[in-house]
């Protein structure tokens, strides 16, 4: 029996602007914890093949923590005799590149097999129990067009042997949201190849498992929910049993994800003598220290309501009461005083006011120097804004 682990969209390193260090640090080591489960997982079933189908890291140029750590994790299936196959994703690969990938390290220490060639598929060929397994990987293409088949002009030969695997990095058709601007692997283009039995995707963030023709598709998904738009996917890996062509089993292994979590606040359900208040008490239900929270307010407020919600406030509780926080309030509208205003539209709040009232609130609660270091601030950064 050929035993399988495939995993992708770890993202190691991933960066989130509006995280403390602290929190940053935090949520690092919760996605480091979740691809050691894969790793740990592929050791306890006495894996054959450890695949890992691109996006390990979430950069091209990963923090050296996270670097170090991947050579610990792949120097542990090495103890344990299994063998590791890799591709670079669109996040981890540079647009200009001649392949030297942060994952192409592990290729140049023989730590791990890395397929780097674009227009040519490789095949390593393995003897596994008596059948001979070929894998094959073709590293994505930052010059593609979005949506277009990655396996086009690609060239390869059909390997001889008792059941061939293929890793990509790419979308599959039918499975991808609204937005995605990378290459798609075509159900077509499935049925057409030959000699190809089972293909592992990373790229997309959702599992997923296909049958087309005689080939079967596994898509993983990340081991870590990566954005709040992602709240209803499961995180995790694949595992898989072989009797040469033959699937015994193909299981996706879920990992506890980090708790998330979204909510809305209508500005028409605000009560005009105390909004903030109002949304105080909606956080406070809403709290957990472990979770990550995210808070939309959207509607129209009339001016006197919008300066009596005090955002800074809102998001600084919001963060004492959750690992971390983010407020929307991208849709908040302010609606026009001018009784000459027909539409009845709203105000576009202006940058420039917005910092200054921000700053002064922080700065009233302030003394001193504290105090004095606000208003510096608040000054260099209005002065970096034109005038609207």
């Amino acid at each position: 029996m050929i035993r399988i682990i495939c995993t992708a969209d770890n993202h190691l390193g991933r960066y989130y602007g509006k995280m403390s260090l602290k929190q940053l640090a935090e949520r690092r080591a919760r996605l480091r914890d979740a691809f050691a489960r894969a790793v740990d997982f592929a050791i306890s079933k006495r894996a054959h093949f450890f695949f890992q189908c691109g996006d390990l890291f979430d950069r091209e140029s990963p923090p050296p923590a996270e670097l170090t750590f991947v050579a610990q994790q792949f120097q542990k299936l090495r103890d344990a005799n299994v063998r590791i196959y890799a591709i670079s994703g669109n996040h981890d690969m540079p647009t200009a590149s001649d392949g030297a990938t942060p994952v192409r390290i592990y290729d140049a220490l023989r730590a791990a097999r890395v397929f780097t060639k674009r227009t040519e598929i490789e095949f390593d060929f393995v003897k596994v129990e008596g059948a001979t397994v070929a894998i094959g990987g073709i590293a994505p293409d930052p010059r593609l067009d979005a949506r277009a088949d990655p396996l086009d002009g690609v060239t390869y030969t059909p390997p001889q042997c008792d059941v061939a695997l293929l890793l990509l990095h790419c979308g599959f058709e039918g499975n991808v949201p609204p937005d995605f601007g990378s290459a798609i692997l075509p159900k077509a283009r499935v049925a057409q190849m030959q000699g190809i039995d089972y293909y592992f995707l990373g790229d997309i963030h959702r599992t997923h498992k296909a049958v087309v023709d005689r080939a079967v598709v596994i898509i993983p998904g990340a081991t870590e929910r990566m954005t709040f738009g992602e709240i209803g996917e499961k995180s995790g890996f694949y595992y898989a049993e072989l009797d040469g062509k033959d699937a015994k089993k193909l299981q996706h292994q879920e990992i506890e994800p980090q708790a998330m979590r979204r909510e809305i606040i209508r500005t028409t359900d605000l009560p005009a003598d105390a909004p903030t208040d109002f949304v105080f008490e909606r956080l406070r239900e809403w709290a957990d220290a472990e979770q990550m929270l995210q808070l939309r307010i959207e509607g129209p407020v009339s001016r006197e309501m919008y300066h009596h919600l005090k955002f800074f406030d809102i998001w600084r509780l919001g963060n004492e009461l959750n690992f971390y926080f983010d407020l929307d309030r991208a849709q908040v509208e302010v609606k026009s005083e001018n009784a000459n205003d027909a539409a009845g539209g709203g105000e576009i709040v202006s940058m420039r006011d917005e910092i200054a009232r921000v700053a002064n609130e922080l700065a009233a609660q302030r003394e001193g120097d504290d105090r004095a270091l606000i208003e510096e601030a608040r000054e260099l950064v209005l002065g970096k804004i034109s005038q609207p």
